[in-house]
This record gives structure tokens, sequence and C-alpha cells, in this order.
């Protein structure tokens, strides 16, 4: 067995930097310093938790955030080892522009299928280890909800009804109970007057585009979306021979003017916070866009994918609200509690919803019944709410540390896009700033990763010169002390190619 390399870890009980923060920045730099190579083992636990005087649970878990970042792995019964040598992330494939549409697979052979798609809806993890990730539309994970969401699940389990219902399918558009808490919420937070009946829980907002893809596109046909628009919308027409109208945003949204001439099928937008330059289109070209959508002959997809979250002004109706003759709005947990639990909800005109239905038990026979009985519970005695506004509050800090730090780095030339409402922020840089392209890669260098249109979104050939000049930065999963550090480090990736 591999002897545990000795390592002069030291612990500043003045310093207010927590005792595990001390431990992972102390690892990290003794792998930056060559100190630790690939293969070396750290010490024990035991070990480190005595020599440092420190509890079992801190170093535990410091060793895995630094597991979960990439630089270390844990081996059953053997310990802890390196496995990244990041002295390449400084002078390799990085530094050449040629490579960079590679980056994030050139260290991962053979990279996993879901790499090699064009789905657009996955982002490559990066070519090494990772800091801090401002990954656009991530939640906080220490916001999540374990102990209640744990102790719901575990009463729906003890009962016989809840047991039963492990053994028989669930109904195709979801169970009752939660479709009507949905509605509810909807016509209390949105103004969204609907009947459950009109609500089809899925799994998640892709699924219901799929769904409606396969509805309304197929060969000859046209779709309409924004540019710069979301991958997993735009790469949709192509699979059913139809195909795609972009059309441009300005500093309010979608152009409404440069809709098509008719004949067009579907309408895709995110008028509350425009995917992904966080635009939010005013009331006049709402209704202009329902207007259009009417004359085309055109449903209107309302992707409301983190419209939950406002933080300084009320949000306006959404589409469905004003007039929801020919509107589908869909929502979705993914943004509140997480992208794992695969729930959202699809709202339709009453004339799509038994076709709807029919498809979507054709695909799967619906969503499991415990997550949705325990996301039912969840609404039950205000949860949802509570929780929500904790959220509001948490990342409302969180953004206004990051734009600060902005404000700091780059000072008063540069502009900030989408910042009123989501969970990330278009940063739009300054004249004499360097590209986006080459603040990324030099961040990245410093362990931070920030996100270009061309890696977050489709169809932005159109807006060549915003993708030089753009970054997106979701701040959701990013504590203020993390921002913070990770901004000083932003700042001196940025020096670096000044």
């Amino acid at each position: 067995m591999t002897t545990p390399i000795a390592l002069p870890f030291q612990i500043d009980r003045a310093s207010t930097v927590p005792y595990q923060a001390q431990i992972v920045d102390q690892i990290e730099r003794f792998i930056r310093d060559g100190l630790l190579k690939p293969g070396d083992r750290l010490p024990s636990l035991a070990e480190t938790t005595r020599a440092l005087g420190v509890s079992k649970n801190t170093v535990l878990g410091a060793f895995d955030r630094l597991a979960g970042a990439g630089f270390i792995q844990g081996e059953r019964g053997r310990g802890f080892f390196v496995v990244v040598d990041y002295r390449p992330l400084a002078v390799g494939i990085l530094e050449s522009p040629e490579n960079s549409a590679n980056v994030s697979i050139a260290r991962h052979s053979p990279a996993p299928d879901w790499l090699h798609g064009d789905s657009g809806v996955h982002i490559a993890p990066p070519a090494g280890p990772v800091r801090h990730d401002f990954k656009v539309g991530r939640p906080s994970a220490d916001a999540f909800p374990y102990r209640l969401w744990s102790r719901l699940s575990g009463e729906l389990l003890r009962h016989a009804p809840g047991r039963q219902s492990m053994t028989e399918y669930a109904p195709p558009c979801g169970l009752w109970g939660l479709r009507m808490h949905i509605a509810d919420y909807l016509g209390a937070a949105k103004a969204i007057r609907v009947e459950p009946e009109q609500i089809i829980v899925v799994a998640g907002i892709q699924e219901a585009l799929s769904l409606l893809a396969a509805r309304f596109l197929d060969a000859g046909g046209v779709a309409v979306a924004e540019a710069p628009c979301y991958s997993g919308f735009y790469n949709l027409p192509e699979l059913h021979r139809a195909r795609i109208h972009s059309v441009g945003v300005d500093s309010e949204g979608l152009r409404t003017g440069d809709l098509p001439e008719p004949p067009a099928r579907l309408i895709y937008v995110t008028p509350a916070h425009q995917y992904p330059l966080g635009h939010t289109l005013p009331r006049e070209p709402r209704t202009a866009l329902q207007a259009g959508a009417e004359k085309s002959g055109a449903d209107l997809v309302e992707d409301d994918y983190d419209g939950d979250f406002r933080y300084e002004e009320a949000p306006l109706p959404p589409l469905m609200a004003l007039d929801g003759r020919n509107t589908i709005h869909l929502g979705t947990f993914s943004k509140v509690l997480g992208p794992g639990l695969r729930l959202g909800y699809m709202v339709c005109p009453p004339g799509l919803v038994d076709d709807m239905t029919r498809r979507k038990a054709l695909l799967n026979n619906g969503c499991p019944s415990l997550d949705q009985a325990v996301m039912a519970r969840f609404f039950e005695n205000n949860e949802y709410a509570r929780h929500l506004h904790g959220l509001r509050k948490r990342y409302r800090a969180q953004r206004d540390c990051l734009i600060a730090g902005l404000r700091s780095l780059f000072g008063a030339e540069y502009r900030i896009g989408g910042e009123h409402a989501g969970m990330h922020i278009a940063l739009h840089l300054p004249p004499g700033a360097p590209s986006a392209r080459e603040i990324a890669r030099a961040a990245l260098r410093h362990g931070v990763r920030l996100y270009t249109l061309t890696e977050s979104a489709c169809s932005v050939e159109t807006c060549a010169e915003l993708d030089e000049r753009v970054l997106l930065l979701g701040y959701a999963a990013l504590e203020t002390r993390c921002i913070e550090d990770a901004v000083a480090r932003l700042s001196g990736a940025v020096e670096t190619i000044r």
C-alpha cells in the first residue's frame, strides 16, 4: 500500500476562516505547488484529526469537498488519493484558443456518451478541478430541505396508502393532490387561474418541451425561438424534420416586430427572465406577442424556468395570465429544490389536455408517485412558500455580493443583465477588457469556471458580438464567502491577460 505523504498542515485558530476551509485551501495549494502528485495518498482521517486537533467530521468534510472538486478520490479501505496533476492547467491545452472547443473533454477518455450528443442541455465537465463553478441554473445544495423531505418521505412510506402507491402506476397526468396544489400556487403567486385538470406533471421542463415538439412539429413545420436561446428547445425541431426560425432579442427581450409571417406551429419564449441574457419582456410586447401568435396560428410556449425568483420588482403577469387560449405555461421545481428531482409541470389550454396526457402515458406512464406525494405534502402547511421565501433572501445576498465584486474588478463601465430576477446574471464586459473567451480560459486556470454564450445557449451566431463580450455567472449554488474568493481569483486571472 502506498505510504501516506507527511504534510505540513497547520490550523490558524485565531483566523475567522473555518477549519474545514483551511484544510481544503492547504491541500489544494500542495497540489498546485507540486508537493502532492497523482497517486499520492493523503494521511488517514485519524492521523489528520490527531495532527490538527480538530474533529473527524471536519477532516472528512474537507476531504469530501476536495473529492467533489476533482482533486482527490476516496478508495474503500485504502484512503484518499490525489487524482489530478494540476500543472498542465497553467500551460497546457487551455493556452491554445484552437483547443478551447475540446478543453472540457481533453482529459476524460473515453467520454460519456452524452458528451458526444448535440442536445446542448448538458455542459461537459472541465478538464481539471474547479474550486468555484458559476454554473447557470444550479440551485444551492446546502439549501435543500433534506430533513423535511426525509421526514415526509418516511411518513408516507410508513402508512399503507404510501406503500400501496409504490406497487401501482401513478396517473399519467400526475397525482391529483399535487395538481391541486400547483393550481392554487399559480393562482396566488402568478395570477394564473387554471383548473387542476389543465395541469400535467412532467419530468422537468425538458420532457414537456419534447412532448410538445412531438405534438406540434413535423416535416416542414416551423418553430420560432429567441436568439440566443435555450439549447433544450432549439435542438428539438430537427429531430422532427422541422425548421427553427430565430428572432433576436434586445434590452427588453424578444423583438416581437420581427416575428415571421405565418404559418408557425410553436413560438418558444422565456419572457420573465430571457434565457440566457436575462431581459424581462414588458407588458406591451407581451400583448403584441400573443397577437402575433394568434395571427400565425401558433401556440405560445412560455418557459418560466426561474420565474419564482424576483428581487426588486413585482413580476409581470405571465402570458397565460393575460390570455391562456393559445398559451402553454411550463414550470419546474428544479430551481427551487433541484434538477435531480425531475419534477415540473405543464399547464395546457383545455383542448390540449387529453392529447398531452395520452402522449405522457405512452412515454413513461407518469412520474414517480412517491416524489409527487412528497411534493404535495411539501406544499401543505405553507412549507413550499416558506422555503421559497428563504431562498429569495439567500440568493439576493449572493447576487449582491457578486455584483459588488464585479464592480470593484471592472469599474463603472461594465454592465449587468438579468440581475432583478432568476439565479444568474449576464456580465457585459467593458470596452478594453479581454474577450469573454479569454477571461473564461484564464479564470479556469485559477480554479473558477465561467460560461460563455456559446457554451450555454444556441443560435449565438446571430449575435456574434455578444458572444465575445458576455459571460454568464450563476450565483445560487455559491455561498457569499465562495463568491468573494472566486472574484479575488478572477481578478488575478484578468491581471494575467491584461
